[in-house]
């Protein structure tokens, strides 16, 4: 690469930034993206503050038969609309065994404007079911959300029983028909019984928590493999493993592997937005921009409050040249979950392919703040 004698400080700082970015992404944007939630899968356990500062957690405020958490934010368009439902849910059902629970994302660090904001929002819409406030973001980022505002149904052993992404039309119908089956005792419609009935195995879940696990330590990172291998052999039809496995080996460089994966994943759930986004990302990687167009676009159509749909074909977009059509998509995945730093990493990836080393320097340096502020 030409390194111009113009500015050779700046130029060397942003080299020297994007040295430290291709570290931290080798140790940690692949965790990261290996948080998910799934049906069937045993959710964190959390102890958050509610307005008045006292501590309260699922143990408390948990229902007789199901939980609905609802993660959401002030300034999420679609959180609003979120949070009347569930009031609407709540005053039906809060004396037939359902409790609800917000949890409020609003940012890292919650100071005395923020604090307006969400009580602001609460306040107004009349919210009577009890409020938690995420400081910190740690109970986001437990549950690896993806898209703000965020359901989970939990059971009483905070086993999930239904979760949803955003607040779409389709996704809300299910979610009120499953809940109207578990507690009114209906039989819930054919299309959502096939999406809640699933259950992976029990010790296949064992097994796939022991390689998230087993990832967030450099020490027993080479386990995860093994502890990845055990769960899809214990229930193939268990997409999780498949996808964490899939991208272990995407970091470790075998794409064969990563791919067979992914297409295993996709094989038994052809409309999993996490999976043709990740057999997307690989594509790229592959040089197969096409077919990598494919897949991220399809990812974007079945579930449009996936966030990483929209970077990953963002970068794919800004590499091929399209600077105005991969802005646009990287806003959209702003707009979803403005608290993923991968966004900002992305795009400095895209802006690291077109040369243009101080934006993307910039975008770097924005994703190491987001990441740096979790710690």
């Amino acid at each position: 690469m030409k390194i111009t004698t113009f500015f050779p400080f700046r130029q060397k700082t942003c080299l020297i930034i994007l040295a430290m970015t291709v570290t931290l992404l080798q140790s940690s944007v692949s965790a990261s993206a290996l948080q998910n939630l799934a049906v069937g899968t045993e959710a964190p356990d959390f102890t958050l503050q509610d307005f008045s500062g006292a501590k309260q957690g699922f143990s408390t405020l948990k229902g007789d038969k199901l939980t609905v958490i609802l993660f959401w934010a002030s300034w999420s368009r679609q959180s609003e609309k979120a949070l009347k439902q569930m009031e609407e849910l709540h005053q039906k059902y809060k004396k037939q065994g359902l409790s609800v629970i917000g949890i409020n994302v609003e940012r890292q660090t919650i100071d005395a404007q923020a604090m307006q904001d969400i009580k602001g929002t609460s306040d107004g819409l009349k919210i009577s079911f009890p409020t938690l406030v995420d400081h910190g973001l740690i109970a986001f980022h437990d549950y690896g959300i993806i898209a703000v505002p965020t359901t989970v149904i939990l059971d009483k052993d905070r086993k999930i029983k239904f979760e949803m992404s955003g607040f779409p039309l389709v996704g809300t119908r299910d979610m009120i028909h499953f809940l109207a089956a578990a507690i009114e005792g209906k039989a819930a419609p054919d299309e959502v019984a096939k999406k809640t009935g699933y259950q992976p195995d029990k010790n296949a879940v064992r097994c796939w928590n022991m390689g998230i696990k087993a990832l967030s330590s450099k020490r027993t990172a080479d386990s995860a493999e093994t502890w990845f291998k055990k769960a899809i052999s214990a229930d193939p039809d268990f997409i999780l493993p498949h996808l964490s496995l899939g991208t272990y080996y995407q970091e470790q460089g075998d794409l064969a592997q990563a791919k067979e994966q992914f297409q295993q994943a996709l094989n038994r759930k052809p409309d999993n937005a996490a999976a043709l986004s990740k057999m997307g990302l690989l594509l790229i990687d592959e040089g197969a921009s096409a077919a990598a167009r494919t897949m991220l676009e399809k990812a974007i159509k079945v579930d449009e409050a996936y966030a990483p749909s929209y970077y990953y074909l963002g970068y794919l977009t800004g590499k091929e040249g399209d600077m105005k059509k991969a802005a646009e998509l990287f806003a959209g995945a702003e707009e979803i979950n403005p608290l993923d730093y991968r966004i900002n990493v992305y795009r400095g990836k895209m802006f690291e392919a077109q040369n243009n080393l101080e934006q993307a320097a910039t975008s770097y340096k924005n994703a190491l703040k987001q990441m740096l502020s979790r710690k």
